[in-house]
């Protein structure tokens, strides 16, 4: 069981070196997904050279089969269905890719992929699912030493309290039942 809280702010090096900025999404009726960690990777790592994405639930388990979008200019067109309950930044083109069974996706980013200096990446990440509606990072991409950015979504459901938070309850009440017995 993890601990995470949404990020309000990207960290100071993922703004400044990426030129990254991080949208918070308006919850949906069902939830939403918050970012809860960026970092950045090891140029000399696997994780270099590309945007990994994590999803997880509200107890920090990874979730499997949640369809990531990896948005850029020369990506292919998607539409939206009448079900979506929030809308998703345009223009509408991402390569869409599902998490596997260990919650990750990652995209592999080539030579277009490099962050210029001064400027943003040119990648602009969220979880697209109808029901739930999704925090945005813009201005992912891999920097000239082939670091890249290491993403985790947390997904966030109206009215599900993380196992965390109701063992936080429970605890308590048992402290005041105990503390009566005294």
């Amino acid at each position: 069981m993890a601990n995470f809280t949404p990020l309000k702010i990207l960290p100071v090096d993922i703004q400044n070196d990426f030129g990254a900025e991080l949208f918070s999404a308006i919850p949906a009726k069902m939830g939403c997904y918050r970012l809860v960690d960026a970092r950045r990777t090891e140029g000399s790592s696997y994780q270099g050279q590309r945007i990994t994405v994590l999803v997880i639930d509200e107890n920090g388990v990874a979730i499997p089969g949640i369809p990531v979008g990896f948005s850029y200019s020369t990506a292919d067109k998607y539409t939206l269905t009448t079900d979506f309950d929030w809308q998703p930044p345009g223009p509408h083109r991402a390569f869409i890719a599902r998490t596997g069974g260990s919650g990750e996706i990652d995209m592999v980013l080539g030579a277009d992929g490099v962050v210029k200096s001064g400027g943003a990446g040119g990648v602009t990440v969220y979880i697209l699912q109808p029901e739930y509606s999704s925090d945005v990072l813009t201005g992912a991409g891999m920097l000239a030493s082939h670091e890249g950015m290491y993403l985790v979504f947390q997904l966030l459901r109206a009215g599900v309290e993380p196992l965390d938070k109701r063992l936080l309850g429970i605890e308590a009440r048992l402290a005041a039942l105990e503390e009566k017995k005294t």
